[in-house]
């Protein structure tokens, strides 16, 4: 009896040992598995992007700001889209630089202030789509995009609120985890026009300001989508 029930269990075990030794004489070229199309399609999807508090500013000597917002785009095709961007800055860090050419009443240098919003349309090209593999188990796909459209910037100026017409563009990156969820990365130069800078009692003159901006956000595609031919 005792002979009986041990059969199963060296079945077992011989069966496990059988299937360990066959995964460890296998190449890496064999358990990375070929992925010849894509795991995602954006052709006639609809595609909402979340950033909670991670709109970054980076190049902003006065205020360093953190925003919330959300985006949409349509993908008219798997190489365009067009997209929209609004954020809310609720943390503006003062840098303690704002009063540097004087105090806050001699001082008028546009969007030292507090940006409150931003918003921007962009068309977006995407030339590159690939896949990577990790620790040679799992493939991670991703595209990058090219970005350019229009926005501005809306900010507070000691008491006076203040709203800036710009022009943009921008880098961007999609990592995807499935057909639904992607992570994306946009690095985004908005160059606003119609600023008036004065320093104390100098006259008021017309200026280009940049303001760079790193967005992170989790999207998420909507819709089946088309095939394209």
């Amino acid at each position: 009896m005792k002979k009986l029930f041990l059969l199963p269990l060296v079945f077992v075990l011989a069966w496990a040992g059988s299937i360990q030794a066959q995964e460890e004489t296998r190449t890496l070229k064999n358990r990375i598995k070929s992925v010849s199309n894509r795991m995602f399609i954006k052709s006639g999807r609809a595609e909402l992007t979340i950033l909670p508090l991670t709109s970054i500013s980076l190049n902003d000597a006065f205020f360093q700001k953190y925003g919330l917002g959300a985006g949409f785009a349509y993908h008219i095709s798997e190489a365009f889209a067009v997209q929209a961007l609004l954020t809310y800055t609720p943390l503006n860090l003062d840098t303690g630089n704002a009063t540097y050419y004087g105090s806050k009443e001699q001082t008028d240098i546009p969007y030292a202030g507090k940006r409150t919003y931003l918003v921007g349309a962009d068309f977006c090209w995407s030339p590159v789509y690939g896949k990577v593999s990790l620790v040679a188990e799992y493939v991670m796909h991703f595209d990058t995009y090219v970005m350019g459209g229009i926005g501005g910037i809306g900010g507070e100026l000691k008491d006076d609120s203040n709203f800036g017409f710009a022009g943009s563009f921008g880098l961007g990156l999609r990592l995807f985890f499935n057909r639904t969820f992607a992570l994306k990365l946009e690095l985004k130069d908005y160059m606003v026009f119609n600023d008036k800078v004065s320093i104390k009692d100098l006259p008021a003159k017309s200026d280009v300001q940049h303001q760079l901006m790193f967005n992170l956000g989790l999207s998420i595609f909507l819709g089946e989508g088309s095939l394209e031919d």
